[in-house]
This record gives C-alpha cells, sequence and structure tokens, in this order.
C-alpha cells in the first residue's frame, strides 16, 4: 500500500467533512447540507467505509483529498501533507515531479515580474505604458493584475532568463513561454505585446495572455495570443481574474462572468469586483465548479454580438446543471463591457444590477433576431427558444415562460406546452398540435431506481442476490448503471462489501459506490427486506418503462407504424407480467 493510500485508509473522513459540514449518522451514511453548493435539504452524503462524499444535489464527490482540496482551494500535495500531519504519518514524498512543477511556476513568476518591470520601469515600455492610459487603465490597476510588456525582439526573453539567470531552454519551451525555430533553435513566444499574467486561484503564475501592441503590429499576428496548454497551465480550468476576485464573490454570492482580459479590467476598475474572464474559450465544467464554489449567482456579461449570445447558450446546460441562479447583462451602448465601463462606469454597474433572468435573454434575443413579419417566424423562433424552455424543471416557471413565448407569438399556450413535452420526451420541434395527455420518461428516475437495486444487493448476502436474479432474466436495463447491475448480479460472493468494490471493474466503480451512499441504505440489511425492497423498486422502475413504451406506441400509431406500435406493445406485456410474478412471489 503506498503512502496515498495508507492516509486515506487511516483517515476518518467524516471527522474531516464534520469540521466543515453538520453531519448527522443516517443508515450507512452521514448527511448534512452540501458545502459546494446552495441547498435547504440535505442531499450531500458522506460514507466513512468507502472514505468517500457525495452530493445528490450537485453531483460533487470524491475521497478525503478531494474535499480538502476543493473546500481550501489548495493542491494535491499540500490536502495531503495536512492529513499524513493529522494522522501521524511522515510523508515521503517523490520530491522529483514536484520540484519539477515548483521549477516552472517559479520560471513563470520570474517572467511576469520580468515583463512588469519593462512596462512599468524600462524606457522600452513607455509606449506600451501610454496606450494602456489611454484604456484608462491606471497604475493601481496595473500593480493589481501584475500587467507587464514583452519586448518586440526575438530573444529578448531568452537573453534574460537563459543568459542571465541561467534557467535551460528546454524548460521555457515547457512553460510555453518559447517556440522552436530560427537560428539559435528557440525564439520568444510573446513580443511586442501587452502581457497580463494568468495566475490559478492561489496567485500562482500558470501562463500568459499577451495583445499586441496596435503601433507594433504587422497585421499578420493575431490581436490576442495564449500560453499552450503546459504541464501547469490548462485553459479549461483557468478563470482570469478570479484570484482577485473570489473574495469579493464569496461576499456577494454572485459572479459576473466577462470575454476578455480588457473586459475584466475595466469592469473591476468601476467596482464590479466580482467580475472574471474566461478569456474566448468555450465555459467548461471546471470553471462553472470553480465559480459554484463561491457563489450561487452567474451573470454572463459577453459581448453584444452572435458569438456572444451564442456562447452563453451552449454555457446555460452547465451552469443550471450545478445549481447556479443564471442571468445575462443586456449590452446596449457599446460593443462590449470594457467600452461600455471605460465610458460610462455608471452605465454598466446599472446594466449589470439590471441583468435578466437568462430566459428572458433567450426570448427577447430570438424575437428580435425574427421581428414581426419574418419567413416561417413561429418556428424560427421556437426552434431557438423551446429547446431552453424545456429543460426548466419548475413546471410553474416553466408554464410562465410557456405563457410569455405563446403571448409573444400569438399562438396558443397549449401549442407551446405540446411542444415543451415533445422536445422533453427527445423529440423535434415541430409546433404542431396533438394530444399530450400521456406520461413522458423520467430518466432521472429510473437511473436512481436501478442505483437504489445496486446498493440493496451489494449489501446482500450471494443467496439473496441469487434469489433476485431471476427476476431480471429478459429485462435489459440501459446505461452504466445496467452494467453494474448485471456484474453485482454475477459476481456475488460471499465476501466484504469492500472486497467487492475492488473487484469492479474500473469503468463501474464510480456506479457502485455512488448506489452505497443513497439514503435509507441499512449496514446490514435482512433478506425478506431485501427481497421486499428490490422487488418494490423493480415494480416501479418497470412501471416507468411501461410508460415510456406507452409514449412510443402511442407515436408509431399517430405516424402509422404498426410493427413498431406492436413490437412495444409485446414488451408492455411481458413486463406487465413480469410485475405480476414479483409481486405473487413477495405476497
Amino acid at each position: 500500500m503506498d503512502q496515498v493510500d495508507e492516509v486515506k485508509r487511516k483517515t476518518d473522513i467524516a471527522a474531516v467533512v464534520g469540521q466543515y459540514v453538520v453531519l448527522k449518522k443516517m443508515g450507512r451514511n452521514h448527511k448534512g447540507l452540501c458545502p459546494f453548493h446552495a441547498e435547504k435539504t440535505p442531499s450531500f452524503m458522506v460514507n466513512e467505509e468507502l472514505g468517500l462524499y457525495k452530493c445528490f444535489g450537485c453531483g460533487a464527490g470524491g475521497d478525503v483529498i478531494k474535499f480538502l482540496m476543493e473546500i481550501e482551494g489548495i493542491d494535491f500535495i499540500e490536502a495531503l501533507t495536512r492529513l499524513a500531519e493529522r494522522v501521524g504519518i511522515k510523508i515521503e514524498l517523490k520530491r522529483g515531479d514536484d520540484d519539477d512543477k515548483k521549477k516552472l511556476l517559479e520560471i513563470l513568476d520570474l517572467t511576469a515580474r520580468y515583463y512588469h518591470y519593462l512596462l512599468t520601469d524600462h524606457a522600452e515600455g513607455k509606449k506600451a505604458d501610454k496606450y494602456l492610459k489611454e484604456r484608462k487603465i491606471s497604475k493601481k490597476l496595473v500593480d493589481t493584475f501584475n500587467l507587464g510588456f514583452a519586448l518586440p525582439e526575438w530573444d529578448g526573453l531568452i537573453d534574460y532568463l537563459v543568459g542571465k539567470k541561467k534557467y535551460k531552454i528546454e524548460d521555457l519551451y515547457r512553460c510555453g513561454l518559447v517556440n522552436k525555430g530560427g537560428r539559435s533553435g528557440y525564439f520568444d513566444k510573446f513580443r511586442g505585446r501587452i502581457m497580463f499574467p494568468l495566475q490559478d486561484s492561489a496567485g500562482k503564475v500558470v501562463g500568459f495572455t499577451g495583445r499586441i501592441l496596435p503601433e507594433l503590429s504587422n497585421g499578420e499576428e493575431p490581436k490576442y495570443m495564449n500560453s499552450p496548454e503546459t504541464e501547469v497551465y490548462h485553459k479549461g480550468r483557468m478563470l482570469y481574474g478570479f484570484f482577485q476576485a473570489k473574495q469579493v464573490i464569496r461576499e456577494k454570492k454572485q459572479v459576473v462572468l466577462v470575454e476578455g482580459q480588457m473586459d475584466l479590467i475595466s469592469s473591476y476598475a468601476v467596482g464590479v469586483g466580482e467580475t472574471v474572464a474566461v478569456g474566448g474559450t468555450a465555459l467548461t465544467e471546471d470553471q462553472v465548479e470553480m465559480m459554484a464554489r463561491l457563489a450561487n449567482k452567474l451573470i454572463f456579461a459577453l459581448d453584444a454580438d452572435f458569438a456572444g449570445t451564442a456562447a452563453i447558450k451552449r454555457s446555460i446546460e452547465i451552469a443550471e446543471r450545478r445549481g447556479l441562479i443564471i442571468k445575462v447583462v443586456l449590452i446596449t451602448g457599446g460593443k462590449d463591457p470594457d467600452e461600455i465601463a471605460r465610458n460610462n462606469p455608471n452605465s454598466w454597474k446599472e446594466m449589470v444590477d439590471q441583468a435578466v433572468n437568462v430566459y428572458e435573454f433567450i426570448l427577447k434575443s430570438a424575437l428580435e433576431k425574427y421581428p414581426e413579419g419574418s419567413e416561417d417566424r413561429i418556428r424560427k423562433v421556437a426552434e431557438e427558444t423551446i429547446p431552453f424552455f424545456a429543460k426548466i424543471e419548475q413546471e410553474m416557471e416553466r408554464d410562465r415562460w410557456v405563457r410569455r413565448l405563446a403571448d409573444a407569438l400569438g399562438i396558443s399556450k397549449e401549442s407551446v406546452s405540446a411542444e415543451i413535452d415533445k422536445v422533453r420526451r427527445g423529440l423535434s420541434v415541430t409546433l404542431k398540435k396533438y394530444d399530450d395527455t400521456k406520461p413522458k420518461r423520467d430518466v432521472s428516475r429510473e437511473s436512481e431506481l436501478v442505483r437504489m437495486i445496486i446498493g440493496w444487493l451489494v449489501l446482500s448476502g450471494k443467496e439473496t442476490v441469487e434469489e433476485v436474479k431471476k427476476w431480471f432474466e429478459g429485462i435489459d436495463i440501459e446505461g452504466a448503471e445496467g452494467k453494474a447491475l448485471i456484474w453485482v448480479l454475477n459476481n456475488r460472493e460471499e465476501s466484504a462489501t469492500t472486497e467487492l468494490i475492488d473487484r469492479l471493474p474500473k469503468e463501474l466503480k464510480n456506479v457502485v459506490q455512488e448506489s452505497l451512499m443513497m439514503k435509507d441504505m441499512d449496514d446490514k440489511p435482512e433478506k425478506r427486506d431485501v427481497m421486499r425492497l428490490t422487488g418494490k423498486i423493480l415494480r416501479e422502475y418497470l412501471e416507468e418503462k411501461i410508460k415510456r413504451l406507452q409514449i412510443e406506441i402511442a407515436e408509431a400509431e399517430k405516424e402509422e407504424k404498426t410493427e413498431i406500435a406492436e413490437e412495444k406493445y409485446l414488451e408492455v406485456v411481458k413486463f406487465n407480467k413480469k410485475i405480476n410474478e414479483i409481486a405473487a412471489i413477495l405476497a
């Protein structure tokens, strides 16, 4: 056993988590309010036996090391070291990799200070300094964000770091600071640019963005240039300005997301200190996670153009899945936040304060894109809006937007509701009226039911599992849950739960572990209870399948696909027969 496993084995995860969350013992698990998202009903579970935590609300989960990393915002080594000290283990780290990473970070930090010196104290930086002042970037802002300037020379940074500081050119290449080529084999990547150091959440410089100084541009190089992915820089886990903004974000419980570095600095300058920049990349789950740990509201303030609107739409699902309230700044009076904040600071702050509900933004954008008189307007507006409205889980909220869309297009509320329900069943938007009295599929509920079955069977002995196994003959359960259930049914031996989990295929382990962390899991369930509960859950699962099949039968009949309808009807008969068989066994 290596030291990481030893630390995890000896650490009481409930005790560690209990320092941040009030936990209550519930069967096999401890339960509390999730520290990673706002909730009123506890959905956060901690399992001492497995050494894991899981929130069934936002999806956060992992081992005790990950918990400490996430809650404290520290890296793996620091979290491991803290936990090791807690249980009296002296960590004997292989310092090579850690020391190597520190060397790269040291080079990047020194580079940032070198660029900053050139901008603020060197004659070569005067033109860049003048440009920033024209953009209303003060000395205080330059210092706060450690802005710098890269010389227009091909080897200015190389001369400094290799010639004077004696670092290896290969390490500069690993940092993304130089490119291969030229007579000497390498040349500076950033030349003649305003430099924006990219800092991680702890403030360490991990990369750079460089904006070409207009008067040094030859018209061929890109306006902005970013560091490549390196051992220490991963753009999908990076938000520019997050280090400077995190305290304000934590206090206000909201974050304003802009596109570029200049947008952020200008917004920050006029008092919107909770601003961060996505840096021109598509918003990722890691970036949303960073923001969601500190805030419960995400305010999009991307550029007022087609690309900005499209980026907001792409990001909605990721943000909603994390449980964030989503709003959008309606940008007017300028092309981007930078221009508005510089020219009219009060106007920018008012726009942020008056940010609208994301669905208001989607509806408004679609109606503006296809105004009255546009060809095929109803269909096009429906295609732009209904896929988003269909994802609203709260029925009253969804109904509100159904009415808004119907009123805006001058059509019936029933036709919009029908299309939304159609999308929720995975079908297309056509805006045709039809009978919608049939139930819709609830995929999440089916998944939850299967996981409950898995949990009960893992906690049971081989004899119980063998008796239950025949109930699943002829039933095809979809997805990872289905694969995990089949594996448990075929591989349950008279061994401890932890031994079973150790034998699980890697791709199924997470499903089984989460199944054991669901509510109402007892330590030592009786055979009769397992049989009764598994039967009850399986019946409910089959009833959900039957509801879905009935929808599909109705659709097939409507489209006169008789063979498909008959095939699905036979499945309904089979599932009803299985339900009756289970009921008879348990009677």
